[in-house]
């Protein structure tokens, strides 16, 4: 069941991607990023509300799962900003490559933690995380400058650090760090929103169907963020945070079916290699 979550919350981060990817094109990413979050914390809000209602909240003190939740907003919000920074400079073939290792860091530090593998999970998930970068078509010629490397760089150790805390958010209150996080998050985001339109950028007037179109893309995100953080509080966070690192795959099929994009042969090696570590990991 957790490696079930765990790979439904990758699926749910690969369609929100694939969403925000196709918005990103008409608006500022950072406009995109910080409007859905706004539909996230209304969504949290709304959970954390139900939880108290229900009296099932967890029996730690609200400064350990604020603390990790707030970590995990800021973490993610650094990894996002820099993200939408390194593709503005960089190819996407570098680019995504890089940020899908990410899940590197939540793997390192379960395993100092104390989180203890068999020999096929280790190979399974060595496998699957191979999978999900050269699923995300990897640039495998030409010059790349320093500063979209650089840039990736961060942006993988923001993620990888917003993953952790947020299985150590979970593992106190689920509902209070999904809250933390959502504020974390926007505490950074709107700043630099109102910093760019101050300067003339992200303008763009919305319609409508961005208006409803965004807080939903929000939400999904917070979905996700919910199934990786309740996997990783019933499981081994350096297991569920790779598994939830395969989003990458889930994008590229949706471009695929949807969009009608035509694969490389190194992304139809990665989706394969993803199949066959998540096989492993799952006997």
């Amino acid at each position: 069941m957790v490696t079930f979550v765990a790979l439904l919350s990758s699926a749910v981060w690969g369609t929100a991607d694939f969403v925000g990817g196709l918005w990103a094109k008409r608006f500022h990413p950072v406009k995109v990023v910080a409007l859905s979050q706004l539909g996230g914390l209304v969504a949290a809000l709304i959970f954390f509300g139900v939880v108290s209602l229900a009296g099932t909240h967890g029996s730690s003190d609200w400064t350990s799962w604020a603390t990790w939740g707030v970590g995990a907003g800021l973490s993610g919000a650094v990894g996002l900003m820099c993200l939408y920074a390194a593709l503005s400079s960089g190819t996407m073939g570098v680019v995504s490559p890089i940020t899908a290792l990410g899940a590197i860091v939540p793997v390192v530090l379960g395993l100092v933690r104390g989180d203890a593998w068999t020999p096929a999970i280790g190979i399974g998930l060595l496998v699957a995380l191979a999978g999900a970068v050269l699923a995300s078509g990897p640039e495998l010629s030409g010059d790349v400058g320093r500063r979209p490397v650089v840039l990736a760089c961060i942006s993988a150790l923001g993620f990888g650090v917003s993953l952790y805390c947020m299985d150590g958010g979970a593992r106190h209150d689920l509902s209070g760090a999904m809250l933390a996080m959502r504020c974390g998050s926007l505490t950074l985001l709107l700043p630099t929103l109102f910093t760019l339109r101050s300067r003339g950028l992200a303008r763009e007037p919305l319609t409508r169907r961005d208006v409803l179109v965004l807080p939903l893309l929000g939400m999904g995100d917070l979905t996700a963020n919910l199934l990786f953080a309740g996997a990783s509080a019933q499981g081994q966070v350096s297991i569920v945070a790779v598994l939830g690192s395969l989003y990458p795959v889930a994008t590229l099929v949706l471009a695929r079916v949807v969009l009608a994009e035509r694969l490389r042969m190194v992304q139809l090696v990665g989706v394969a290699l993803t199949v066959v570590g998540v096989v492993l990991v799952t006997v």
